[in-house]
């Protein structure tokens, strides 16, 4: 009988890669993830295409003048999260397994109900000391609790204006409607349609 040995090939995912992926989804494109990542958009393309050839697959397609993720990009993007989570989470417990108090935090309903519990529960097993007050409110009140020091920290939709702001990321702006009573988005929103 004979015995073949296995060879076992490991490959391993730069995590700087990773979070470029997952900045240029989240952002909605190359030029605002190197912007996140403190990159050129040279450096970042060439990451990207650094990453394909590790994976051995194509993670873009054209659509239009951007690019979208293939299959596989969605699969990988999908891991990156859960590795980068993984990462930030262990080296947030490294720093922080000390602090103790309490953090004011508000946010819009938009985030209340998808984004807090997630972020909550990672900061909670990172910073099992700091207890979290989170507010839930419009971004007028949350940004006048936060000038007049009842809050330490919020979340909200603003216009770029604020001094001592820092921009998480820029939405695009859609109307969501019937489209029965759909219009050209080019034009002056219709009297009544709100």
């Amino acid at each position: 009988m004979v015995h073949k040995k296995r060879t076992v090939v490991t490959t391993n995912l730069d995590i700087d890669f990773l979070r470029t992926l997952a900045s240029a989804e989240d952002l909605g494109g190359m030029n605002r993830a190197a912007e996140r990542v403190g990159r050129s958009q040279s450096a970042v393309s060439q990451q990207m295409r650094k990453l394909e050839e590790k994976i051995g697959q194509r993670l873009f397609r054209k659509q239009g003048r951007g690019l979208v993720l293939t299959e596989p990009g969605e699969l990988l993007l999908k891991y990156a999260r859960r590795i980068l989570a993984l990462n930030d989470e262990a080296i947030a417990a490294l720093h922080g397994s000390g602090l103790e108090g309490v953090v004011r935090f508000g946010l819009p309903s938009d985030f209340a109900e998808t984004w807090l519990p997630a972020v909550l529960g990672q900061f909670k097993r990172a910073h099992p000391l700091i207890r979290v007050e989170a507010s839930v409110d419009r971004n007028a009140i949350l940004f006048e609790r936060l000038e007049k020091g009842q809050l330490d920290l919020a979340m909200f939709f603003s216009d770029g204006q604020h001094q001592g702001a820092e921009r998480l990321a820029t939405l695009p702006m859609v109307w969501i409607g019937n489209a029965e009573r759909a219009w050209d988005p080019t034009e002056p929103v219709p009297p009544g349609a709100v």
